[in-house]
């Protein structure tokens, strides 16, 4: 529609400008509407708040083409062009938008919503949604750790039976409400959600003495704000970038690392009987089990799988305890990187005799398992390696999925080689 208003504008208002000009301006107000959060999915359809949006958008672009073409009188019809543009673009938006509204009473484009809480902030929320259907939230049901008899909505389950709640009633959004569920179990619910993906709004505490996110992140739904929580920056589209990355990485380190690979092997099979390689099932995105290579860096032994290595395990042989220091041990593992079972950067992946365990003892370490494990880690850079904190290893590693970003994994990956050429030096 934004583009159909300023192609009309710049026909009727300015037909014989030139030709960059003109694309200057459309892209410009596109593009600064794009980042402004215009093309954004909202709850809240209102041109009085696109005012301020649409202004700016119009006006840079405006601006730059009369600073490239040193204010030249032929700059003159695009100020009508902005001015026509802003008007028709408001005028669009509100028959759009009054449109969407009427289609929504009518039951078009429900989406359905799950109330995380059976609190009176909850209730009240799901009695303005039905009362009033132009918001497009039709609530589903409430979820709780409680079963008060007394509450008009149904709940729905406990916060334990998320995934199948979702799964079930087909779910679009998420609401986060009061309750009397704990942080933790919140926490929770939001990974769950990200999983399941579905769009995630909390009405933050306080609401009612205007404590709230920045505008652009709320929506308002009769008195009550949703700020909308942003999903974690490793989605599929990023998800691709460090797949592409991670395989072009791969790929040369073991084309340079050859040599290196040579002479190891033949340490290995030189000074301990037995395989060059160690060969053992992990735990890896989603649950899975992968089998992950590794240089033999003790004798061969059948506890591997259960018991915990410490620092002077008498199992490991020399050249093995100056491989595991150096960590050149793991190299053969950017052959699991590149096959796909592995990230360059991740978590490092478990036995699953210790990921059973530890799941049950430790407060997110299942949630690590949400992307691909990695041959290093923010825990590892940060010297959780060997016989270290678990509940350590879990913060960061969830910390890194949360935060992630390629100048992140550029950092991880150089701090990881200093680490290596630190300890040949010793």
């Amino acid at each position: 529609m934004d583009l159909l208003v300023l192609a009309l504008a710049v026909v009727i208002f300015a037909p014989s400008v030139l030709q960059w000009s003109v694309a200057v301006f459309v892209l410009g107000v596109l593009a600064l509407c794009a980042l402004r959060g215009q093309y954004a999915p909202r709850i809240t359809l209102s041109v009085s708040r696109d005012l301020g949006s649409l202004a700016l958008a119009v006006t840079v672009p405006l601006m730059v083409i009369a600073t490239l073409d040193d204010f030249d009188p032929r700059v003159r019809p695009f100020v009508v062009v902005a001015v026509a543009s802003f008007c028709l673009l408001v005028l669009g938006r509100a028959v759009a938008y009054a449109g969407i509204r009427r289609a929504r009473t009518k039951g078009a484009f429900a989406q359905r919503v799950l109330i995380v809480g059976a609190g009176q902030v909850a209730e009240r929320f799901a009695d303005v949604l039905e009362t009033h259907p132009s918001y497009g939230l039709h609530p589903v049901g409430l979820l709780d750790d409680c079963a008060d008899e007394s509450l008009s909505h149904p709940v729905l389950g406990g916060i334990d039976q998320l995934d199948d709640v979702l799964s079930k009633h087909r779910i679009d959004r998420v609401v986060l409400a009061f309750g009397v569920n704990r942080d933790p179990d919140l926490v929770r619910v939001i990974r769950s959600c990200e999983n399941a993906d579905v769009d995630m709004y909390v009405v933050p505490r306080f609401f009612e003495l205007g404590l709230q996110a920045a505008a652009r992140d709320v929506d308002m739904v009769w008195g009550y704000p949703l700020v909308r929580l942003r999903r974690s920056t490793m989605q599929s589209s990023s998800r691709w970038l460090k797949r592409a990355f991670d395989s072009a990485v791969s790929a040369s380190l073991l084309l340079i690392a050859a040599p290196i690979f040579g002479v190891l092997a033949l340490g290995v099979k030189l000074t301990s009987p037995g395989p060059v390689y160690f060969r053992q099932r992990r735990i890896g995105k989603k649950g899975r089990e992968v089998e992950i290579l590794k240089f033999r860096s003790m004798r061969v032994n059948s506890e591997s799988d259960t018991q915990w290595s410490v620092n002077d395990d008498a199992r490991v042989t020399k050249l093995g305890a100056f491989m595991r220091k150096t960590s050149l041990d793991e190299l053969p593992q950017l052959w699991n990187v590149l096959r796909g079972d592995m990230s360059l950067v991740g978590p490092r992946p478990e036995r699953p005799y210790f990921v059973e365990r530890f799941e049950r003892e430790v407060p997110g370490y299942g949630d690590r398992h949400r992307v691909p494990v990695g041959l290093t880690g923010l825990s590892q850079v940060n010297g959780l390696r060997g016989d270290t904190s678990i509940e350590d290893r879990a913060w960061f590693d969830n910390h890194y999925i949360e935060n992630w970003s390629v100048g992140g994994d550029l950092a991880i990956l150089a701090r990881t080689a200093g680490a290596m050429i630190k300890q040949v030096r010793d």
